[in-house]
């Protein structure tokens, strides 16, 4: 039992957190060799390659992100690190909703005074035409 504690006690002391300089190069080598990897595999063929480094998940993406990539002799941008893909977060989605919404109200309340009717109003090909002094045709 000391003996497996000893083994332990010494692969966790001899845990290494590299430089920049000498973990940017590993990184970009298997980037190059394999541009479709994400972050997370990266991050796991770093540790494969250097079991003795101690590097974070988050330190990978960071080296990523600042990586301009190239596929197919085409610049593929930044890192190829997937921060909108066409996806947006709960709050920005809630927020262009909301802007929607009020643009669409400050719309129709213009028509309304202005006494024309807004596109996307009532359904039927029915207008109505508000009228100076309150009468109201249909």
């Amino acid at each position: 039992m000391a003996a497996a504690e000893g083994a332990g006690a010494a692969a966790a002391g001899g845990a290494v957190v590299p430089e920049f300089d000498d973990l940017k190069p590993c990184i970009k080598a298997i980037k190059d060799a394999n541009p479709e990897m994400g972050v997370a595999k990266v991050h796991a063929a770093v540790k494969e390659q250097h079991p003795e480094w101690q590097v974070s998940q988050d330190r990978c993406k960071k080296i990523l992100a600042d990586m301009v990539v190239v596929v197919d002799g085409k610049v593929k941008g930044k890192g190829l690190v997937k921060k909108s893909d066409g996806a947006v977060s709960a709050k920005e989605l809630a927020k262009k909703k909301t802007e929607a919404a009020l643009a669409k109200k400050k719309e129709e309340a213009k028509a309304k005074k202005a006494g024309t009717q807004v596109a996307g109003g009532p359904v039927g090909g029915g207008v109505t035409t508000f009228r100076p002094g309150g009468d109201i045709s249909h």
